[in-house]
């Protein structure tokens, strides 16, 4: 006996150009993921662990919005944009308080029974890109600023706390010089 599982998940996408050099852009999507992402976020092995979505513990669901703006610079030969976004979390799941991969969560048919379900999550942030797009040296400058909550009822007194995966500033420089038509 299989189960299957299906799920609607709509996404909707809109770029304006107000002017030849200036552009504005919005999003919108709905998602459900039929497998968890368990990481263990105590001392111990820096391990995460994919698992199914089951009938104890159903699969997550979230939905993310974003809009954002982006120009055009010299000639089309740089472009500066900024995009914010939003996103909500249903449905996660993460070791219950005294639990890791050690403690039963990698024995076969018991891990469902060692995780809180039911978690609810936020990521939402602000993110500047400055490309340089033609030349014979190209790349970009990029800087994120965000935030990663997690919420679970029975764990640290229902208050949310930051994920592991919580990047508070990220930012990345990316240069690609081209010495010859063969050699970048």
């Amino acid at each position: 006996n299989q189960n299957h599982s299906w799920a609607i998940q709509p996404r909707a996408a809109m770029r304006i150009a107000a002017t030849p050099f200036l552009a504005f852009k919005a999003s919108y999507s709905q998602m459900t993921q039929f497998i968890h992402l368990l990481t263990n976020s105590g001392v111990g092995l820096p391990i995460d662990l994919w698992v199914p979505a089951t009938e104890q513990v159903p699969a997550e669901t979230s939905w993310q919005a974003a809009a954002g703006a982006s120009a055009s610079l010299f000639n089309d030969k740089w472009e500066l944009s900024v995009e914010g976004y939003y996103k909500e979390m249903n449905g996660l799941i993460t070791f219950q308080e005294g639990n890791n991969f050690l403690l039963g969560g990698l024995q076969a048919g018991s891990w469902e029974n060692t995780v809180e379900a039911g978690g609810n999550g936020t990521a939402y942030g602000v993110e500047l890109l400055l490309q340089k797009k033609q030349g014979r040296t190209t790349g970009w400058i990029g800087y994120t600023l965000s935030w990663n909550w997690r919420q679970f009822d029975r764990i640290n007194g229902g208050t949310r706390f930051p994920f592991k995966y919580d990047r508070r500033h990220d930012a990345s420089i990316v240069v690609t010089h081209k010495l010859s038509e063969k050699v970048n």
